[in-house]
This record gives structure tokens, sequence and C-alpha cells, in this order.
């Protein structure tokens, strides 16, 4: 799911909202701030989620594993 990242252009505040691409088509994201609509928005990454044993933090780069 994408991370947005906001920048209100009424208070100048910035602030993220993870978002699907059908929910930022619909959303009318407002300033957590002011409340104002008038937001201009970024795209800054994808959040993402691990389940199952890869998810504990086990493996990765140079952290055990293959022999």
């Amino acid at each position: 799911m994408p991370l947005y990242e906001f920048t209100c252009r009424k208070c100048s505040h910035q602030f993220e909202e993870l978002l699907s691409l059908a929910e930022m088509k619909d959303s009318k994201v407002k300033c957590p701030a002011c409340g104002s609509p008038r937001i201009d928005k970024g795209f800054s990454s994808f959040a993402t989620a691990a389940t199952g044993p890869a998810g504990g933090g086990a493996g990765g780069c140079g952290q055990g594993g293959f022999t």
C-alpha cells in the first residue's frame, strides 16, 4: 500500500497517510492540524507487512542462512 506524503498549503504542516490507489482517488484528505483540504501530495514509498517465519526478523544480508 502506498505511503503518501502531504503538505498543507494553508499551514505548511507535513503529514503521511497510508492509502490504497482506490482510496487515494476517492479520498478527500484533509490536514490533521488545521482541517484544510488544500494539500499538495507526494509519493513516499510502499508499506509492507511480513507474515510467517521470515517476518520475525530472521535472515537478511549477512545474517546466517546458507552455508
